[in-house]
């Protein structure tokens, strides 16, 4: 019964490789987890590495959307940022009916999708636990080692509940001294205990680590700055926010600063850059297909042909709502569309697109005025997708009517670093083969987030200076080419004159959050801790039903003090009768 609320840790099957992006590279071996081959410095790295593996999302018990490191299925479709795509026709496991049950908000605690994730948070538990029960009895380490071991895995420990607890509120804390499984009790406030292990992590974390995507003491700082967000704790998250801009570093001792390609940070070349505060370490090698490669993503991007053709079961998921790309719309003076009370105008007409248009029908991409970063993010006809290759419409997308005339395209990689972004071993795109690095933070949220924390603190200007600094950068560094001119009429601005009102304020950082962060997993979690989920996300259900998208279901609803959060697994109840379900679940 144990093991399925824990599941055995097999990172003793994990082994630490040398390439550069070599810390979550993995290749099997034989043997068992015996503890006392683990006591010493070789065993405790592979262990480490093996809970650094499961930010992966690929678990004992991984089913690929269900446990995607980017959380899409949580945090995008729920949010009214994407649909889930394809057609009601294909499926991967557990069919779609999970993931349109959950994109309905339809979900229930039998939903299989759910125990699938909670399986793959509480696996990151057990083997960051098993690092910290095993290092303080290596033979051949010093304590300062022993330390570090213990404060990355502590750190990792603080993320997988971290995880845990943003998806269903009430999740129970499970340490190094937890026997008992059956017995853990979801009804405890378990905040101060993942301060406390980012909190163990900023005190004995180095600045500088060796390999990429190893932590640092300022990711641990940056994470306590998290969750004092989701707190709403905004006096102490703003001083922590400010130590972060003026001091902090990534793992190989730049300092902090924005990317100057908004697109850098989805690209394999450049990846790790400044901006990079916690990244997911995805690879692809022949050795160990898929489990190191980005399989959460899989099918989000087009199948190009490859192989597979048109086979709906692997391409076309997760496509960009109308909703999203109308957000993209700038006014005159190049800023997002909102009234003068700050409310978002751009949803009341759709962006020129060619739903329902044949490839080789006219069309006109729209000429209107437009944020680069909408095609750095979401593949339209007209515009190139990366460089595979102008986007031709209907013929790139399965079923139009189903999820829409968008396709996603940030953990996509380039057709020109195909040998680094596919894996050798086969000749098709759709199965794991995505080594593109997800950004579980970067400082682009830092300074957004401090950002929130100026508005609440009633300084308005400082709030305005960090939004344009997020959109200085979209400006210089992201307009998206079709031979030697810009693809779209792209116009940003920055805000140039005072806010109006603090609501005002929290408005413009809330829509800029959205513009930046598109398709990357938090904005329904960004959505639910605003205390904004129930009005924004019924006014879209609302909208779009009368768009006619077929995986928006008619009589969805967001039920306030519900769908907040997800329902307690049902499964996760049976082992262990101390777990309490949800409200209204």
């Amino acid at each position: 019964m144990q093991t399925k609320l824990f599941p055995y840790c097999c990172a003793a099957f994990l082994v630490l490789s040398a390439c550069s992006k070599s810390f979550l590279t993995v290749a099997p071996q034989a043997g068992g987890l015996t503890q006392d081959k683990y006591y010493n410095k070789t065993g405790v790295q592979q262990l480490l590495v093996g809970a650094y593996h499961d930010l992966t999302g690929m678990d004992v018990k991984s089913t690929w959307w269900g446990t995607s490191a980017t959380n899409w299925i949580y945090g995008d479709i729920t949010s009214g940022d994407c649909y889930i795509g394809g057609t009601s026709g294909g499926g991967l496991p557990h069919g779609v009916s999970d993931a349109l049950n959950i994109e309905n908000f339809g979900v229930q605690a039998t939903t299989g999708f759910l125990d699938d994730k909670w399986t793959a948070d509480y696996d990151g538990v057990a083997r960051a636990n098993s690092v910290i029960t095993i290092a303080p009895h290596a033979t051949d380490m010093t304590d300062a080692e022993k330390t570090q071991a213990v404060a990355e895995a502590r750190f990792l420990r603080g993320h997988f509940h971290f995880d845990a607890k943003k998806m269903w509120k009430n999740v129970p804390y499970v340490d190094e001294t937890v026997t008992n499984f059956s017995q853990v009790t979801n009804q405890v406030d378990i905040w101060p205990n993942i301060e406390a292990d980012f909190r163990f992590a900023y005190n004995n974390l180095p600045e500088i680590q060796p390999l990429a995507g190893q932590v640092n003491k300022w990711a641990a700082a940056c994470y306590i700055a998290k969750c004092y967000l989701f707190e709403q704790k905004y006096t102490a998250a703003k001083a922590l926010l400010d130590t972060i801009i003026a001091n902090g570093k990534n793992a190989q001792g730049v300092k902090y600063g924005l990317s100057p390609c908004y697109h850098d940070n989805f690209d394999v070349a450049t990846e790790n850059n400044q901006e990079a505060v916690l990244q997911v370490q995805f690879s692809v090698d022949n050795a160990s297909f898929p489990n190191n490669a980005d399989v959460g993503e899989t099918g989000v991007a087009p199948v190009l042909g490859y192989g597979v053709g048109s086979d709906v079961s692997y391409g076309y998921w997760k496509q960009p709502s109308f909703n999203l790309v109308n957000s993209f719309k700038t006014d005159q003076n190049g800023l997002p569309m909102m009234d003068a009370s700050g409310t978002d105008t751009s949803n009341v007409t759709n962006m020129t697109n060619d739903q329902g248009i044949a490839s080789s029908g006219a069309f006109t991409p729209y000429a209107g005025n437009l944020d680069p970063r909408l095609d750095w993010s979401v593949g339209r006809r007209g515009v190139p997708y990366l460089d595979w290759g102008v986007d031709p419409g209907k013929n790139w997308i399965y079923d139009q009517s189903f999820g829409g005339p968008y396709l996603s395209m940030k953990t996509m990689f380039r057709q020109s670093e195909s040998a680094l972004g596919l894996n050798p071993a086969v000749t098709y795109y759709y199965e794991g083969n995505n080594a593109v690095n997800y950004n579980v933070m970067r400082y682009a949220d830092i300074l957004l987030w401090a950002a929130e924390c100026e508005v609440e603190a009633g300084s308005l200007d400082q709030a305005r200076t960090y939004v344009n600094m997020v959109r200085a950068r979209a400006m210089s560094g992201c307009q998206v080419m079709n031979g030697a001119s810009p693809a779209a009429n792209y116009h940003i601005g920055l805000y140039n004159t005072s806010w109006p009102s603090q609501d005002y304020g929290r408005n413009a950082i809330r829509f800029e959050r959205r513009l930046e962060f598109a398709l990357e997993g938090h904005r329904f979690f960004d959505l639910v801790r605003w205390s904004i989920a129930d009005t924004y996300l019924n006014a879209y259900v609302q909208k779009e039903q009368t768009r006619g998208i077929g995986s928006v279901q008619s009589g969805a609803a967001f039920k306030k003090w519900t769908n907040e959060y997800f329902p307690v697994p049902q499964q996760e109840i049976i082992l262990d009768p101390k777990l309490k379900q949800n409200t209204g679940y």
